[in-house]
């Protein structure tokens, strides 16, 4: 890594089919067991969102006292703990030439958190859900919303919203409801706030003043549910570019929900059939990188489809697919795209050509059958150079 880099973190349910718990894992439904991996994933923050990889996880399970002896997990009587736990382990390990941006979704709006971060100087983007107290300059207390009525409008921006359809049911807030693909006109507005401890905390701080970009849409189309971001950042947010980039390092966020969905559809995680936690977290340790290639390929030819080929995939590797797809008569052109990569792969799991866009599952199965031709490839190269 180098430069600034975006700290994505987030939290998903790896579970893993069986009557049996598996060793060290705990029962996460019926017929499944296995843990939470707190992951931090690292995106560049140079505006080209380009994943680089996973750069801490933490494993966590919901175990009894004897059962967590024998368990490589980690359990916490407050596990939201987890938060600031691994932003300390990303910030042991940062490089002394990256400038990191902790990014978080509501789920990182917790006091204790964000005192972290902010008494340890590092910088972050999370999203307020929470209604707290607001100390106001006339020593009013107020709540959040209100307190941000009189903030400074920076700038006006149209963004294309993706489909989303609720997991919930039946109950369906603002923040999860259904919405069809369309686009939208935020009004980027920055303000600052002097957030309050709540009651119930043992923090060391009683108030921390945080900057505030509030992005709102004044005028959604009949029947929509209006989009509203609360962020709270350590950066600067005086000028329209420097509220722009909060905005920017907030949208990036999505990047760790596709990077989940690479590992456990692309990479079939979920479907290994190991018998302990500590094997699926080798697993996890060898499949990552995978999926973090997978994500790179899709995301670059979705989103920068005439990005030359050597941009996600080595010259070596570009020699060796260029070979097969000669062989199947469909031969990459002069100088392939990260696009022509994408399709070429995929064919190699299956994809037909009536289809719109490859998915993960065909994309993983092809990557797999590339890199065991790849490795056939350098083998037989290495051989023809000895004799």
């Amino acid at each position: 890594m180098e430069g600034q880099v975006l700290a994505i973190h987030d939290t998903t349910m790896c579970q893993f089919g069986g009557q049996s718990i598996r060793k060290g894992a705990f029962r996460t439904s019926k017929g499944k067991s296995g843990y939470l991996a707190h992951t931090c994933l690292a995106v560049s923050a140079d505006g080209s969102r380009q994943p680089r990889g996973v750069v801490g996880m933490l494993q966590v399970v919901r175990l009894s006292v004897e059962q967590s002896k024998d368990s490589p997990g980690l359990t916490y009587d407050n596990e939201r703990q987890r938060w600031p736990d691994l932003v300390g382990i990303v910030e042991d390990e940062r490089p002394t030439d990256v400038d990191i941006t902790h990014v978080m979704d509501s789920e990182g709006d917790a006091y204790d958190l964000l005192e972290f971060m902010v008494s340890q100087k590092f910088d972050y983007v999370v999203r307020l859900c929470q209604e707290r107290r607001v100390l106001t300059c006339d020593g009013e207390i107020i709540r959040l919303k209100p307190s941000l009525e009189d903030a400074t409008t920076q700038l006006t921006r149209s963004v294309w919203l993706s489909a989303r359809k609720s997991t919930k049911a039946p109950a369906k807030t603002d923040r999860t409801a259904d919405r069809d693909e369309r686009s939208a006109t935020f009004e980027v507005r920055t303000t600052t706030a002097n957030i309050l401890r709540p009651k119930d905390s043992k923090e060391y701080l009683s108030a921390l003043h945080l900057r505030i970009v509030h992005i709102i849409e004044p005028n959604p189309p009949e029947g929509e549910v209006p989009v509203e971001w609360i962020l709270a950042t350590s950066h600067r947010i005086d000028t329209p570019e420097q509220a722009a980039a909060v905005v920017d390092a907030y949208r990036a966020r999505w990047l760790i929900e596709e990077w989940f969905k690479s590992l456990k559809s692309g990479c079939a995680y979920q479907k290994r059939q190991l018998g302990s936690l500590d094997t699926l977290l080798t697993a996890f340790s060898l499949l990552a990188p995978i999926a973090t290639r997978l994500l790179s390929i899709r995301w670059f030819a979705r989103n920068e489809p005439g990005r030359q080929a050597t941009d996600i995939i080595s010259p070596a590797e570009l020699e060796c697919l260029r070979l097969i797809e000669k062989r199947r008569k469909r031969p990459l052109p002069k100088e392939p795209t990260v696009h022509d990569v994408l399709f070429a792969v995929a064919r190699m799991g299956g994809f037909l050509k009536q289809n719109k866009s490859p998915g993960w599952q065909t994309l993983g199965r092809g990557f797999e059958e590339f890199q065991t031709m790849f490795d056939m490839f350098q083998l037989m190269r290495g051989a023809n150079e000895e004799m």
